[in-house]
């Protein structure tokens, strides 16, 4: 009959105890550190949804105090745990430096509310519904960023057993204050009508005096990611060989300042476009305008102060000419409808989607699927009469 193996100083017992009407396996342990009040040893609780699990941290935590590794978790507030989460992923590659400021901004949000600076051991309920609620002073796609920062924290604080939950698994309690508008938003992709392009394309003509309409034109007839654009270096075009080499995007610093970055947006972002004569024209024609100044990052296109010029910049700027212009009433008018209109014509002309995902930059065609899946289908069956027609015209159709 074997023995049964004695526990190490300061292990528990593992056990199962109902937590707000759930079945936990919980276990405990002791510390060096002294409570500041009692002064005695500090007794700790690790909860988990399996026993492996809990021994799994149980061990963790042996081996931190046995390493003089380890850190008081009862200490750690939201905002240090939020800020690490945010550090790693741009530490390890996983967020470009624009993403990363974008998060900080979020997170600068986060902070202004009394829940970031507490201990995350001491956030209640009702710690949670008064964060929801200040939040809703926010538009909904901030309000949707900070929801992602929070429950990642909480996610993070729960497998490092700061937390017993995360205070979100419960959709029902704490509900997103998100609007019936911003929850119900078609994932369908937003173009200019063949008419609503007339309009755009007469009015960017028109105008003498706007300096955005070529960077406009070149995301019109190109599907380029106006980042894209805004970061092409004289060198990439060729007009020898009617090529555009895309190589980089625009990025942003940390003090939300535009930058030129390393990369594109994705590694398939890095591509050779073929010019046709419409983009032929658009280049010629303001490589000699007023608005071409040579600079010293052999920009193709910069401000006044020959500096790289910012996507929201440009989004800016073409939201007030559509808007003057009454162009596409009813529209929350953006620059990337521009690229949007692009595929969307490709795809009612009949080009193949693995064509247009190496055009548009895409990780891969189900990408290109997914996001143009409505114009795809809406022109199905024209693509499906346009192969019968194709047959019919070979005699490769079958009669009975």
């Amino acid at each position: 009959m074997g023995t049964a193996k004695k526990r190490g100083n300061g292990e528990g017992t593992i056990f199962k105890r109902e937590i707000n009407g759930k079945i936990m396996w919980v276990t405990e342990y002791t510390i060096a550190m002294c409570d500041e009040k009692t002064g005695k040893r500090k007794r700790k609780t690790i909860y988990g949804k399996t026993r492996q699990e809990v021994k799994n941290k149980l061990e963790k935590v042996i081996t931190e105090l046995n390493t003089d590794t380890y850190v008081d978790k009862s200490k750690v507030t939201f905002y240090t745990l939020a800020k690490e989460f945010i550090d790693t992923g741009y530490k390890m590659n996983k967020l470009q430096e624009s993403s990363y400021s974008r998060k900080l901004h979020t997170l600068k949000n986060i902070s202004s509310h009394y829940m970031a600076n507490m201990e995350l051991q001491k956030i209640t309920d009702n710690d949670v519904k008064d964060f929801l609620a200040y939040i809703t002073k926010y538009s909904d796609s901030v309000i949707a960023k900070i929801y992602g920062i929070v429950n990642n924290t909480f996610k993070i604080a729960v497998r490092r057993n700061i937390l017993r939950y995360n205070f979100f698994d419960d959709q029902l309690e704490f509900e997103i204050p998100l609007s019936s508008k911003y929850k119900d938003k078609s994932k369908s992709v937003s173009a200019f009508t063949i008419e609503e392009q007339k309009q755009l394309i007469e009015e960017l003509l028109k105008a003498k005096k706007f300096r955005y309409k070529y960077q406009i034109f070149l995301s019109l007839y190109t599907g380029m990611r106006m980042g894209e654009i805004n970061a092409l270096d004289i060198n990439d075009i060729d007009f020898e060989n009617k090529i555009i080499h895309i190589r980089r995007t625009i990025t942003r610093t940390f003090d939300d300042r535009a930058k030129i970055g390393l990369y594109t947006k994705t590694v398939n972002g890095i591509r050779d476009l073929i010019m046709d004569s419409n983009v032929e024209n658009i280049l010629k024609e303001y490589l000699s305008s007023e608005y071409y100044t040579q600079n010293d990052y052999n920009l193709l296109f910069c401000n006044s102060n020959k500096e790289c010029i910012s996507t929201d910049t440009v989004n800016v700027m073409f939201k007030y000419f559509c808007r003057d212009n009454n162009i596409s009433k009813g529209y929350d008018v953006h620059q990337h409808m521009l690229r949007h209109t692009f595929a969307t014509r490709c795809i009612e002309s009949g080009m193949p989607a693995a064509v247009l995902a190496k055009i548009m930059g895409h990780a891969n065609v189900s990408t290109t699927l997914n996001v143009y899946c409505e114009v795809f289908d809406k022109f199905k069956k024209e693509h499906l009469d346009m192969s019968y027609n194709y047959l019919k015209s070979n005699n490769l159709t079958i009669n009975f």
